[in-house]
């Protein structure tokens, strides 16, 4: 027979457990998200442009040029990115412009959904602006 004390010990830690597990909203999104797709138009060949979204709300990540920090917020499917800073390497000018874009992209988002591959879609309204592949699902 289970003492009481050890009882209550059990219900706490399953308690404890419930209680400090990953919040729903941001399970199906937390993870390494290798981009593909910025504004529709690719990325550059060989640049290695990620994010990385952590259970409870820290992003960070890489342009392809520098590493990016921030936070990110999900309700229900809205979702908002806000990047505190990156990192100040000057790379060559096209990784440079797609670093710029992607930072536009992605600042502006109020949403997301995933596609029929498992894709996470980044976008603002019904425009998809950011196509990603979670680094898990990848060969």
């Amino acid at each position: 027979m289970i003492s009481r004390v050890r009882t209550v010990g059990i219900t706490v830690t399953l308690c404890i457990a419930a209680c400090t597990g990953i919040p729903k909203s941001t399970a199906p999104l937390a993870g390494t998200w290798v981009v593909e797709d910025i504004a529709g138009r690719g990325i550059i060949d060989y640049s290695h442009v990620e994010l990385v979204l952590e259970h409870d709300g820290q992003l960070s990540g890489s342009t392809g040029c520098n590493l990016l920090i921030g936070r990110y917020r999900v309700e229900g499917s809205a979702m908002t990115i806000n990047v505190a800073t990156t990192t100040r390497k000057v790379c060559p000018e096209a990784l440079m412009h797609q670093e710029r874009v992607f930072l536009r992209a992605i600042e502006s988002i109020d949403s997301y959904r995933f596609d029929p591959t498992g894709a996470l879609v980044l976008q603002d309204g019904n425009q998809p602006w950011v196509l990603a592949q979670s680094h898990k699902r990848r060969p």
